[in-house]
């Protein structure tokens, strides 16, 4: 049997509902379609206490519906100059704070626009950084971005392998490793088990605006020009096709339904990593 076969954890990532979607209709369309996780980002759970839902209650609230948590956007996890918008304006210890409190079973983590640090010190932040949330029982996966400083696979790599936490991996999103510079051959190379979570979305031909314009008109996969066959096939020969979900974030999508969103979503990566799945209803 193929990686790509074997049973594996379904999470809907928010963006594919609307970054700012009330949250009880993300946690009823993950339910609804049979999704293990849902990503919630630090301000969700800043912005849910200031309503009068704190954390561990927010927490409890998911793990009912039976939903696992992936804490999703944190930045300002290393030296230099913290960016001050809301969304990422966190510090290392409300983020920490907010994983033991939920607790969340991965922090996604990525870079700032710019960084003039050496890779060893970078590496040795993600690696402190993993040893805080080790104790909370919290994985932290790397997840780079086309249009950040980390714009790549093998930026992220070389952090999360020189870190050599038990606890650190990759978020490997089709977007940003097409947009970015797919390189397969490093792919290739990166042990199976520190790629945590594969996000997955397709795009065009050309940019709407620039890049970070861009990455907000997603596609469905199957809808644009990315070789995502090729890059499922990859994935799956390194055994790194353990936890996948949507991430499709566009006007489009949110103008949906947020339970027919989240359906169309997984049937269309469904589709992709099996193409006679009999779980493909769309």
């Amino acid at each position: 049997m193929s990686h790509a076969q074997q049973e594996r954890d379904w999470v809907l990532w928010s963006g594919t509902l609307g970054l700012d979607s009330p949250l009880e209709r993300r946690i009823n369309a993950a339910t609804a379609n049979g999704y293990q996780r849902l990503s919630i980002s630090p301000l969700d759970v800043a912005l849910a206490q200031e309503a009068g839902t704190s954390p561990r209650e927010l927490g409890r609230r998911l793990r009912d519906a039976g939903l696992g948590v992936v804490l999703d956007g944190f930045m300002n996890w290393y030296e230099g100059e913290p960016v001050p918008a809301r969304s990422v304006a966190f510090t290392t210890d409300e983020v920490l704070g907010m994983c033991e409190a939920l607790p969340a079973e991965a922090l996604t983590v990525f870079s700032r626009p710019t960084c003039d640090l050496p890779l060893e010190d970078v590496a040795a932040a993600f690696g402190r950084l993993c040893d805080r949330a080790a104790g909370a029982g919290t994985r932290v996966q790397l997840e780079f971005l086309a249009m950040m400083a980390i714009h790549d696979l093998p930026g992220a790599a070389a952090v999360v392998l020189a870190a050599d936490r038990a606890n650190g991996g990759l978020v490997l999103d089709t977007w940003h490793f097409f947009r970015g510079s797919p390189d397969y051959e490093v792919l290739e190379q990166v042990p199976g088990e520190r790629i945590f979570a594969v996000q997955v979305s397709d795009g065009g031909s050309d940019l709407r605006g620039d890049i970070a314009q861009d990455t907000f008109h997603r596609l469905l996969p199957g809808d644009g020009c990315f070789d995502l066959a090729r890059l499922v096939r990859a994935l799956d020969r390194i055994g790194a096709l353990n936890s996948v979900g949507p991430e499709v974030i566009s006007p489009a999508m949110t103008a949906m339904a947020p339970t027919e969103a989240a359906r169309l979503a997984r049937s269309r990566v469904q589709a992709l990593l099996s193409p006679h799945s009999e779980g493909n209803t769309e």
